[in-house]
């Protein structure tokens, strides 16, 4: 099969969309399909170029602060890419400025074309300086603007069951089918007790304190002023790490030093792939305090790495975290339930191994080869489809 993947996320790989779509390309490849991504040019040019076994075709792409890109008259490089590769099924990531020319343009070729949100209005909104009493009203019209153009398509998926009920609660039209974003349970695992000992040094990380740790991006709602507030009240001797970069990182520093736990709050900023999966499995505990998850890669990848999971209760996140089993849920936002769950699971430290097992177990219903060969009988179904209307 002839798979092209668009959105206006690939290289950078800070954010779900971005690690989701590298990864799916590179399964699909791995499968034996050819794969062509669309995507924002990372280096000034545009064209196209290979990303190990998947083709990129790169678009011009002005990039602005905060991680926001916008692709600039992208229809002649597409028209491009649609001579040069023609695809059996097209699969859109997101309803930004290379999917909605790129749909006009295969529905015209008679092209099958779906469609995975990864969007929230929350995401967005929560980031936003806006007073509260405007929010509703703005997360109205950011549902219409995406709702303009996945009305139209063949079929929608979406990480998890959750995530599927709030698109059908909003009225999407097309079938929603979940489908996890998968993880590489290869690459993240867990590591033996005889060797964290190393792996921390590498990272210069206290041999004896207990880790929290947080991956992913420092914004507004991913509730990490929570994560701060509650382990400030923590007389344990702890360590919390708060990896990534985002909007908040400076917000969120200074309130480390207003609350005077500078010392005990390490940020060090975006961790390569190829270093995340060791310091993932050094810790002792992953915290995700975010509102507005649709399944959360970084949680996935936590678990695949044997981590208890302190998580929201939040959106999609109780479909990953099962109190007691491998991890404890919290009232999202209220700093006095997460201060309680970070201090039930360290006076439960006999219950840490039998939970990091059950993280593991249920990472593995989400390896990636399973997600794939989900997606690519999905892309079955929705080419039968759109061959039989």
């Amino acid at each position: 099969m002839k798979i092209m993947l668009a959105g206006q996320a690939y290289y950078r790989e800070d954010n779900g969309q971005a690690v989701f779509t590298i990864r799916l390309a590179r399964g699909l490849a791995a499968a034996g399909h050819r794969v062509l991504v669309l995507a924002p040019c990372d280096d000034g040019k545009p064209g196209l170029v290979r990303d190990d076994a998947v083709e990129v075709w790169k678009i011009n792409t002005l990039a602005l602060p905060h991680n926001v890109n916008i692709s600039l008259c992208p229809g002649r490089e597409i028209t491009k890419a649609l001579s040069y590769f023609v695809p059996d099924i097209i699969h859109l990531q997101d309803h930004y400025f290379i999917c909605r020319p790129l749909y006009n343009r295969a529905r015209k070729k008679g092209i099958p074309v779906v469609g995975s949100n990864h969007f929230l209005p929350d995401n967005v909104t929560a980031n936003l300086p806006l007073p509260d009493i405007f929010k509703p009203t703005m997360n109205r019209l950011l549902w219409l603007h995406m709702f303009r153009l996945y009305n139209r398509l063949s079929a929608v998926s979406t990480p998890t069951a959750t995530a599927a009920a709030i698109l059908r609660k909003q009225h999407l039209l097309p079938s929603v089918t979940p489908i996890s974003c998968g993880i590489d349970t290869n690459l993240f695992h867990p590591i033996a007790r005889s060797a964290q000992s190393t792996i921390r040094h590498s990272f210069s990380l206290p041999q004896e304190r207990t880790i929290f740790i947080y991956v992913g991006r420092l914004d507004h709602e991913k509730g990490l002023d929570t994560v701060i507030k509650a382990f400030a009240r923590l007389y344990h001797d702890c360590l919390l790490i708060l990896a990534g970069k985002g909007s908040f990182q400076t917000f969120l520093k200074d309130l480390c030093q207003k609350l005077e736990i500078a010392s005990r709050v390490r940020f060090p900023g975006f961790i390569p792939k190829q270093d995340l999966p060791r310091l993932l499995a050094c810790c002792d505990c992953f915290v995700m305090a975010g509102f507005a998850e649709l399944q959360s890669i970084a949680t996935l990848e936590a678990m695949a790495c044997g981590l208890p999971i302190i998580a929201a209760d939040a959106r999609a996140l109780p479909e990953l975290v099962k109190p007691e089993k491998n991890g404890l849920l919290f009232r999202p936002g209220n700093v006095d339930s997460l201060h309680g769950a970070m201090d039930q699971f360290l006076r439960r430290r006999s219950a840490w191994k039998k939970w990091g097992q059950a993280s593991r177990a249920g990472a593995e219903e989400h390896a990636m080869e399973k997600s794939v060969r989900r997606f690519l009988a999905w892309y079955e179904m929705a080419g039968s489809r759109n061959s039989g209307s």
